[in-house]
Order: structure tokens, then C-alpha cells, then sequence
């Protein structure tokens, strides 16, 4: 069985995760990017015009990709990690 663990982490606590299982399971890493990097003010959950804020609150929104190149049909299994933004927007879909 082949594995990949993808991931997306804004601050790099989601990152440090994804590389520990990945060393854990031999599996290689692949970073989820956005096509626009995340500031610190992007990432600023107290203010309500912040750019995660806005996307949060946004069931439709999803922010464009740098790239479409994740290794996804060499797995058998993938493992993805994300950060939980105010949980109940993953929860509500």
C-alpha cells in the first residue's frame, strides 16, 4: 500500500504534523498552497474584513491553487491535514 500525506498549514503547526506521520508511514509530503499566500493579516481571525474571516464565513469560497501537482494517483491512501479554522465551517458542508 502506497501512501501520501498532503497538506495545508498557514502557520506551520499543521506542517510539522504532516512530516512526523509521513516519517512515521514512509510516505512522501506534499504542501497544499494556496495561488496567494497567506498573510499574518490574512490570517487575523479577530477582525471580521481579514481574508480568513471572509473566506470562512463563505460556504462557496475556495481559494485558487498554486498547483494541481500532488502525486494523488500514485496512493492508495492519503492523509490530508489542515488547519481547524473555527471548526464548524468544515463540519457545516
Amino acid at each position: 500500500m502506497s501512501a501520501l500525506v498532503a497538506y495545508f498549514s498557514a502557520s506551520g503547526v499543521t506542517e510539522k504534523v504532516a512530516e512526523r506521520l509521513a516519517a512515521a508511514i514512509n510516505a512522501p509530503v506534499y504542501e497544499i498552497k494556496p495561488a496567494v499566500p497567506y498573510t499574518p493579516a490574512d490570517l487575523d481571525w479577530t477582525k471580521k474584513t481579514s481574508r480568513s474571516s471572509i473566506e470562512m464565513n463563505d460556504k462557496a469560497s475556495r481559494p485558487a491553487l498554486a498547483d494541481k501537482t500532488a502525486p494523488v494517483a500514485d496512493a492508495d491512501v492519503i492523509y490530508i491535514g489542515y488547519p481547524v479554522w473555527w471548526v464548524q465551517g468544515a463540519l457545516d458542508h
